[in-house]
């Protein structure tokens, strides 16, 4: 718990401020939607799903922001043009202001729907994932010509895990790219990057993951996050480990606090956003972030840090 020196940028993205000093603002939480295997969706292709039952687990999300002030983001994955202009579709019609990513693993997917977002006038709230060491033309096309500004920008280096690959991925480029990621993103006409420091498995960078986050914010000011779960989903002795539980309960008892866990150790390092997984875990994930965040505000006060939202936790569960 500290403060930086480095000015601390904030971006504010539909009606959202994501970075700042540890503290000033409470950690915004982007869960995910239409995922692979995503129970909810009937065809991925065509991007068919139960809007009844995705409504419901949005609403779930809105819920615990409103409880415990913790800002949320819709992450909506589409692996075709079909599906992610189906979901998007149905994210902007039943909410009118909040952000949301648009992923997917292909690239011409995430071109398209940057170009389609700002052709139906929601780009001021969407945020492209990701530029990244292996963006092509295509879609720094699409960027450059859409109304975006907001960008996860990927501090994946495939050759180097280290603290200083992730520096040097962001800042020189690497792995096909002679241009760092800020440069491209830049380039493309994006004015609010939110850095992605990459997590990677336990045993594969991990601890590398979680020092990159105060370096980063140290070095450049700008916000930080990542998909830190992704730490715990990856670990090969708990996939094994679970196993040895009869009970699908029994196996979620053991698995989820690793899976909390690593977003509240993330966010104690000065975490500003936290890519935390399945929409479904929204109820164990904002209690325990809004914890934290009144940790670290208090820490915020002693520093001569002022608290910049009112719907801070510190406001509403204190």
């Amino acid at each position: 718990m500290f403060k930086f020196d480095k000015k601390q940028e904030v971006y504010e993205v539909g009606g959202i401020n994501f970075g700042g000093q540890p503290g000033q603002y409470p950690t915004v939480l982007v869960g995910t939607m239409f995922y692979a295997r995503h129970k909810i969706v009937s065809d991925e292709d065509k991007g068919v799903f139960d809007k009844e039952a995705a409504e419901t687990l949005w609403k779930s999300q809105e819920e615990m922001g409103d409880v415990t002030g913790n800002p949320y983001v819709n992450q909506i994955v589409g692996e075709t043009t079909e599906a992610m202009k189906n979901y998007i579709d149905w994210f902007v019609e039943i909410d009118d202001s909040t952000p949301f990513l648009i992923d997917s693993s292909a690239g011409d997917v995430r071109a398209f729907a940057a170009k389609y977002a700002s052709e139906i006038g929601v780009a001021d709230r969407a945020i492209y994932n990701s530029i990244n060491a292996s963006i092509h033309d295509q879609e720094i096309e699409a960027i450059t010509d859409s109304d975006i500004e907001a960008a996860i920008v990927l501090a994946f280096n495939a050759t180097d895990p280290t603290v200083k690959g992730k520096i040097d991925i962001l800042e020189t480029g690497g792995a096909g790219q002679d241009k760092g990621m800020l440069e491209i993103a830049k380039e493309c006409g994006i004015t609010k990057p939110l850095v992605d420091v990459a997590a990677t498995p336990l045993g594969a960078g991990a601890g590398a993951t979680m020092r990159s986050i105060i370096t980063i914010k140290g070095r450049l000011g700008l916000p930080v996050g990542g998909g830190y779960h992704n730490l715990a989903s990856a670990w090969d002795w708990m996939k094994t480990y679970k196993k040895t539980f009869e009970t699908k309960e029994e196996r979620r008892e053991v698995y989820l606090p690793t899976d909390i866990g690593t977003n509240l150790v993330a966010q104690i390092l000065s975490s500003n956003f936290q890519l935390y997984g399945p929409i479904e875990n929204a109820k164990t994930v904002f209690p325990a972030t809004a914890m934290v965040d009144i940790m670290l505000a208090e820490t915020a006060k002693e520093l001569n840090i002022e608290i910049l939202d009112e719907n801070h936790p510190i406001n509403k569960l204190v």
